[in-house]
């Protein structure tokens, strides 16, 4: 009776490496002879990219030696921000006249993604009329746009019960949108400042996404 030799195999690692992840692992099917094993990769339950398992994998070779060194794989599969499962799948390779005990999974993995925050917020130029030239380091590729808030210190009158008359400070926030770019540079930005605006806060920004903030100020 012919029967169908299960597969080895697992899925090692899964690492986000910026609008993808990077996935490896090996497996081995004796059926599929000196053919490399294929294997599909699925986010969320939804299938993304089809891969050969036939990278260099001493390990496994060392550990099946009949089989070679070149049992692995390794690619980087397109993949988003936030938190997400990654599956492997092999394709069995079934002899005529076997039972086919479908495809086996080789593992799981959840990955967690988030947006680099900017850095490096400064003051590049400002006229007297108060246009102000600010800049900011970008170190992600997958923002779609950068959230930029101005913080405007204002004192008030209050009356204290003990002390009377006394002043205090708040604040008032206003905010702005800059464009996304390509790659990881300096971004530049012009707005009107006040001599009372005492903080700036930068976040890329990817959908609902938003990175930890970058602030430059005293307040």
């Amino acid at each position: 009776m012919v029967r169908d030799i299960p597969v080895h195999g697992t899925l090692d690692t899964v690492t986000y490496v910026g609008n993808a992840v990077r996935v490896t692992g090996w497996g081995i099917d004796r059926d599929s002879g000196s053919a490399p094993l294929i294997v599909d990769i699925y986010i969320d339950g939804a299938w993304k990219q089809t891969l050969s398992a036939n990278t260099y994998r001493p390990d496994v070779a060392a550990a099946y030696p009949a089989y070679g060194s070149y049992r692995g794989f390794d690619a980087n599969v397109p993949a988003g921000l936030g938190t997400h499962q990654v599956c492997a799948w092999a394709i069995s390779v079934v002899p005529a006249g076997a039972a086919n005990p479908g495809n086996p999974q080789l593992g799981c993995r959840t990955y967690t993604a988030t947006l680099a925050a900017p850095t490096d917020v400064r003051t590049i130029s400002r006229a007297d009329d108060g246009t102000t030239v600010f800049g900011f380091k970008d170190n992600s590729v997958e923002e779609t746009s950068f959230r930029v808030v101005i913080t405007r210190q204002y004192w008030e009158q209050y009356n204290d019960p003990r002390w009377g008359q006394m002043y205090r400070a708040y604040y008032v926030d206003r905010q702005f949108t800059v464009p996304a770019q390509a790659g990881t540079a300096e971004v530049t930005a012009t707005t009107v400042t006040g001599g009372s605006d005492c903080r700036t806060t930068v976040y890329a920004v990817s959908g609902s996404i938003q990175s930890a903030p970058a602030v430059k100020g005293w307040c």
